[in-house]
């Protein structure tokens, strides 16, 4: 039974958005002009906080996005497909075609015909695209997963909400996406699949979106038992989630074989990150948790989707976007500058307007 207080405004998410969107910035920021070359080693080999950064976006959007369709179920007795994809649509589709608008007609950037078609069709993932549009692909994985989970969701749910099912449907990604990891680092696929087991390929990759499809669902339907749980051993899932995200830093540095990194680095990570998110939306107000509900630190995890699109166009390409070498303003630390200036103009100017709309179709 869902209970009413849950159907507030979610808190620490926008938080998580923030510190998510910073990871990728800090990564992207070692290809820039100016930035520390010591630091590159241990930030994009080490910590990989870019890599990071989209696991968190990938469990909160899977979450999010199973949290409000459970919502809608329960409150109304069924989910309405029309509904979500507009919603998605309204959300997704103006920044993203700007962007590739922007791009494509404003700046001196090329790429082949190939690599436009899978920006437009939301398929980068599977493919090798150029900088800088290669950071599609996670749109790609999100996308690909707004049109398959929705719809299994409703074969399973619409009328009841089978918990059941919806676990087992659920334990298929965990098991399928680090296989298909350790597939790829062995290379054991025939040559002509490759598009199916590379990095960015759905098929290896949503497993992070099933883990916060699976938080989702314990946190609406086993809310009391787990707040219960999490309020008599907080400090040690506190612990365990920041042991979990951190542990595949420690054990890169005993250069284990990537076939054992492929099968379990990132789902400890999403493990490890699930138990935190949970933690911070039933207790915001402990701890670290205060700092996601600051008021700046939310505003920067509002406009997380802006400043993910818009950053790659001043990250590094300085000649390839601009036409002009070592341009100032793409250089460090003035990159980040101008990107959440580009992102604060795209979401006041272009989608703010739009949230009135997409609001007035959630489920009240």
């Amino acid at each position: 039974m869902i209970k009413e207080k849950q159907f507030h405004k979610l808190p620490s998410l926008d938080g998580w958005r923030a510190v998510s969107i910073a990871g990728v910035l800090l990564e992207h920021s070692t290809i820039t002009t100016g930035f520390p070359i010591v630091l590159k080693p241990a930030i994009f080999i080490w910590l990989q906080p870019g890599n990071l950064g989209v696991r968190f976006f990938f469990v909160i959007s899977g979450f999010l996005i199973t949290y409000l369709l459970l919502q809608e179920q329960a409150k109304h007795g069924f989910i309405s497909l029309n509904n979500f994809y507009f919603r998605r649509a309204l959300r997704i589709l103006p920044v993203y075609f700007l962007y590739l608008g922007v791009l494509g007609f404003f700046t001196k950037y090329s790429q082949n015909a190939t690599a436009w078609l899978a920006n437009l069709t939301f398929t980068t993932n599977f493919l090798t695209i150029p900088h800088p549009t290669d950071h599609l692909w996670s749109l790609g994985v999100e996308e690909q997963f707004y049109l398959l989970w929705p719809w299994l969701l409703v074969m399973v749910s619409n009328g009841q909400n089978d918990r059941s099912k919806l676990l087992k449907m659920l334990f298929v990604p965990l098991m399928v996406a680090p296989v298909v990891r350790m597939l790829d680092c062995k290379q054991w696929y025939p040559e002509a699949l490759h598009f199916l087991f590379q990095g960015g390929s759905f098929f290896a990759r949503f497993d992070s979106l099933s883990y916060g499809c699976l938080t989702a669902v314990l946190f609406i339907n086993w809310r009391d038992p787990v707040e219960t749980f999490f309020r008599r051993h907080s400090s040690q899932i506190a612990w365990a989630g920041v042991a979990l995200i951190l542990a595949p830093v420690g054990l890169r540095l005993l250069h284990l074989p990537g076939s054992l990194e492929a099968l379990g680095f990132e789902s400890m990570q999403a493990i490890g990150f699930s138990l935190l998110l949970l933690q911070s939306m039933l207790y915001p107000k402990r701890g670290f948790y205060r700092f996601l509900n600051w008021k700046w630190v939310s505003h920067i995890g509002i406009l997380s989707y802006s400043i993910y699109i818009w950053q790659q166009m001043f990250c590094g390409t300085s000649e390839s976007v601009f036409g002009v070498k070592e341009a100032w303003w793409v250089s460090f630390p003035v990159w980040i500058l101008v990107a959440l200036m580009a992102a604060h103009a795209s979401y006041y100017l272009l989608e703010k307007p739009l949230l009135a709309l997409r609001s007035r179709l959630r489920p009240t």
